[in-house]
Order: C-alpha cells, then sequence, then structure tokens
C-alpha cells in the first residue's frame, strides 16, 4: 500500500513538472534603438512578462530600413516600430501595427543657452532626425503652432538620430533640436534650456509592437502572448505602486542619477497606453502625414494598417 501511496504521489509530482519546465520559444524583436518608445517591450524582458507567456525575446537593435523587410520576409518575428510600420504598409508591405506602447512622443524642443521660448526660433535652425520622419512632423505641428512657418521662418535640418542631434546642438550647427528622453533630460541637466515636450502638441502614437500579415495569420497565439507581455508590462509601469522598482530600473537601464530618472518617470507614464489601442484619429495622423509628404496618394482607413484585435483580449 505504501508503495502505491509513493508512486501515486511520484507520478503526480512528475506529471506536473515537465509542463512548468517547457522550454521558452525564442522570438526576434528588432528595434531601431534604446528609447523611450521600446521601454515597455525592454521592461518586460527584463521583468520576465515574456517568459511568463512562455516567450524568451532576443531584441535586435537594427535600422529602420532593415528592420521593415526583414520583419515581411520573417527574419524579424516582431518589431517595437510604429509609424514606420504603418507608412510601410500604406506603401504595400504586408505589415501591420497590433499594439502601441505611448499614445504620444517624448521629444523635448531643447534649445542652445540663451533662447526660452518658441517664438525666439525665428531665423533659427532646427534639427530633425530626417525630412520626412516622424520628428519632422511633430516639428512643423510645433511650429505652426506657435505662429511660425517652417522653411520661411524656421530652417529644419536633417541631422541624423538622437546622439547626432545632441552633438549638433552643442557645437551650434543648430539652434535647437528634437531630443527624444531621456536624452533631453541628460541635455537639460548640461545647462540647455527645454522649450516644450513637443507629445503635448503632436499626439503621435509611438512604439509598440507590429508583425507580418504571414505571422498574424499563421501564429495568432504567439502574437497575442507577445502584445500581452508588453502591455501588462506597460499596466505594471503606470501602476504608482510600482514606481520604486520602475525608477529603479530606469536608473540602471538609461544609467541615469535618480533625480533624471523620476522625471523620466514622471513623463513616462501619462504617455503609456496601458490597452495596446489608440484611437482611430491617431492612426490617422501617422496616414495623413504620409499622404501630405507624397508616400501614398489615398488615404486608407486606419483599421487597414492596424490590428488591435489581440490588444483588446488582454485581461486587466
Amino acid at each position: 500500500m505504501i508503495k502505491i501511496i509513493v508512486l501515486t504521489l511520484c507520478g503526480v509530482l512528475f506529471a506536473s513538472h515537465p509542463a512548468a519546465a517547457q522550454p521558452l520559444k525564442e522570438i526576434l524583436i528588432g528595434s531601431s534603438n534604446i528609447s523611450y518608445t521600446n521601454f515597455s517591450t525592454f521592461y518586460a524582458r527584463d521583468r520576465k512578462f515574456f517568459e511568463k507567456e512562455g516567450l524568451s525575446p532576443k531584441i535586435i537593435v537594427v535600422k529602420t530600413e532593415a528592420a521593415l523587410p526583414a520583419m515581411a520576409t520573417g527574419q524579424l518575428d516582431y518589431t517595437t516600430l510604429t509609424t514606420s510600420t504603418i507608412e510601410a504598409a500604406l506603401a504595400g508591405m504586408p505589415l501591420r501595427l497590433v499594439a502601441v506602447a505611448n499614445q504620444q512622443p517624448l521629444w523635448g524642443v531643447v534649445a542652445r543657452k540663451g533662447i526660452t521660448r518658441v517664438s525666439e526660433l525665428k531665423n533659427k535652425k532646427l534639427g530633425v532626425s530626417s525630412y520626412g520622419g516622424a520628428a519632422y512632423g511633430a516639428a512643423l505641428a510645433v511650429l505652426k503652432a506657435y505662429g511660425l512657418e517652417p522653411k520661411k521662418d524656421v530652417t529644419l535640418l536633417a541631422t541624423g538620430d538622437n546622439t547626432a542631434r545632441i552633438a549638433a546642438l552643442k557645437y551650434g550647427a543648430v539652434d535647437a533640436a528634437l531630443i527624444a528622453a531621456p536624452g533631453d533630460i541628460k541635455v537639460v541637466e548640461e545647462g540647455y534650456p527645454m522649450l516644450l515636450d513637443a507629445g503635448t502638441i503632436y499626439k503621435l502614437p509611438m512604439g509598440g509592437v507590429s508583425a507580418s500579415v504571414a505571422k498574424i495569420q499563421g501564429h495568432r497565439d504567439e502574437v497575442g502572448k507577445v502584445v500581452s507581455a508588453v502591455v501588462k508590462a506597460s499596466r505594471f509601469i503606470s501602476d504608482p505602486r510600482n514606481k520604486e522598482d520602475v525608477v529603479g530600473y530606469i536608473i540602471n537601464f538609461f544609467k541615469l542619477e535618480r533625480p533624471a530618472a523620476v522625471e523620466f518617470y514622471q513623463r513616462i507614464v501619462p504617455s503609456l497606453s496601458t490597452t495596446g489601442v489608440v484611437d482611430r484619429d491617431k492612426i490617422k495622423l501617422v496616414i495623413d502625414g504620409a499622404v501630405e509628404r507624397g508616400l501614398t496618394d489615398k488615404p486608407l482607413d486606419p483599421d487597414v494598417v492596424t490590428d488591435f484585435s489581440f490588444a483588446r483580449q488582454v485581461r486587466p
């Protein structure tokens, strides 16, 4: 009798152990940089949100122009690219945005010392990443909001990525630049004034999860798990009860002092989408910008370039 009981107990333990020890499925996620736009994704990786979904993410920093075709052909499983994915889909690439991390960008308009207001940028040079990119659209919106006519009143210069824009500002190649957080916070600590956060004017969705149509159609369960991990990470970050853990993570991840980390925390939390979904008008903002820049000649319904069905299924 004792032997039977022991074997039965061992059988129960043995049966339950393999389920818990199932190997994690590796997925490849492409990202163009390390910034606020993919903060939720990195946090989800390092705080085991992906692991809870049975996934092991490998996040690869790769240029946008390489990441999009790589995702379309299956060399990458997902990317954290949002506006670029929408624009690529408009151009015919079989890609879709399936979740949004940030409801608006965190781009500080940082100026050289002596400039304290946006209106003072008249007859000055403003640095953006590239002509026609998301930062370019934000610059146009900010200048127009302050009564300045782009190109006529303010010269827009394509100065490259965040690091290059910071260098252009410090070396006097531009009078101001759009700098992504937390880079803008670091520059302000050196005495450069931040005129405003462009995201308060230009409500463009940034960061999240994008996938190919083939991935969505053939691996719906996996896509749902990826979206769930990122959305749940955003919710965790946004919960004030977790502030100390999040601030500590920011300090280590971005190599910031505590005051700068707290400032970043205070800015990123209101920007996060805790549902992974944004209003249609925000997606339309991206589409309208693409039409205005000549990337497509036919405005499309936002539902054509997005699939938020997975995000809507993430439980509270």
